[in-house]
């Protein structure tokens, strides 16, 4: 939070100061002109008088001295109720007037104040432009401050959640070790084919925790030329007992399509975004759930969607450690946009047509 605060508050000094200062020198300018008319004023006063006093014409010599004064722009005298402007005059509200009175005249004096107000323009100017610079600076120390406080929290989170899934991946590791022994010896035992496919699902297990250790790895590819419908319906099938036990009605739609993929990896892909899907038609009263896949030009493109409607902070969801769910480590859906994009391909997401969409594109 220092950080934040002593700029903060450097700025709020400077611009205390710089308020300050331009205040005084308003004040200052504006004492001086008012002073100055002040003078003036008693300079024509005097003129009048001596002129009255002479038994000359006031109002010729008002006229005279508005051709050499630099203030005094024009002046009006009334006498018995009416008002007489004084020839060579200028006069208008712009004009500031003060009024001398001396019997039986009552003059209005006009002073041009045109310079004050040009200086108080940039006065203004100045004063709007450090506050335009201000608002600026303070809006994108606090953005940046956000993003500091984000990124800070981000990475404890990150600190906390690896600290978590190693100590996680140890304790599985170990436990894959006993099942594999005991495999070896129901292998020896037993000529069970559910023996053998257990091996391979613990084999799996076991490379997929190898890879997933460090999720900053790049994704290593074992490609095979696969038909991607047989793929996907295959992946599907594991989640069959799920779908059924949830009360989701499942709706397929798959062309045929030879691709060179990892299907171990794709199919990891698929299953994290379906199993986003069935979470997230949690508490809906119809749970429906469609998957397509079908050629598009240079692509084959795989849609999974469901009808939860559930799609918060989309630019969010790809990230590493990022979860709505509460005690998620919020690598499911970063670890299939990754898988996508180590075979040239896009994962994105978005609702249409009341369905929340995760849209598979794939090269073929």
């Amino acid at each position: 939070m220092r950080k934040v605060f002593l700029p903060a508050s450097a700025l709020a000094v400077f611009f205390t100061v710089l308020l300050l200062n331009l205040y005084l020198l308003h004040s200052e300018i504006s004492g001086f002109y008012f002073s100055v008319v002040s003078e003036e004023t008693k300079r024509v006063e005097s003129i009048i008088e001596g002129t009255v006093a002479g038994g000359g014409d006031p109002v010729e010599a008002i006229s005279a001295y508005l051709e050499t004064s630099p203030l005094l722009v024009g002046a009006t005298f009334v006498l018995e109720g009416r008002e007489v402007v004084i020839p060579g005059s200028r006069i208008g509200p712009e004009y500031y007037r003060k009024t001398v009175k001396i019997e039986p005249f009552t003059f209005h004096l006009y002073f041009d104040f045109s310079h004050l107000k040009e200086f108080n323009k940039h006065i203004y100017l100045v004063l709007s432009s450090f506050l335009a610079f201000t608002f600026a600076f303070v809006f994108i120390t606090v953005l940046l401050a956000k993003r500091y406080f984000e990124e800070k929290l981000l990475y404890e989170r990150e600190k906390s959640i690896n600290l978590a899934i190693h100590s996680l991946l140890h304790e599985v590791k170990n436990k894959l070790n006993t099942f594999n022994l005991i495999l070896y010896r129901l292998g020896q035992n037993l000529n069970d084919p559910y023996v053998e496919k257990l091996k391979k699902e613990v084999e799996k297990l076991g490379r997929y925790l190898e890879e997933t250790a460090d999720i900053k790895r790049p994704v290593v590819l074992n490609k095979k030329k696969v038909n991607v419908k047989d793929l996907i319906l295959e992946t599907i099938e594991g989640f069959s007992d799920l779908l059924e036990a949830k009360g989701i009605k499942t709706d397929v739609k798959l062309s045929e399509c030879l691709l060179s993929v990892d299907p171990e990896k794709i199919s990891s892909a698929i299953v994290d975004i379906v199993k986003n899907a069935v979470e997230a038609l949690e508490g809906e009263r119809e749970k429906r759930l469609k998957i397509e896949g079908k050629r598009k030009g240079r692509f084959y493109v795989i849609f999974v969607m469901d009808n939860g409607k559930k799609l918060k902070d989309k630019d969010k969801i790809f990230l590493p450690y990022y979860s709505t769910k509460k005690g998620g480590f919020g690598l499911g859906l970063y670890n299939a946009k990754r898988i996508v994009k180590a075979h040239g391909g896009k994962l994105n997401a978005y609702i249409k047509g009341g369905w929340t969409t995760f849209e598979i594109k794939l090269p073929i």
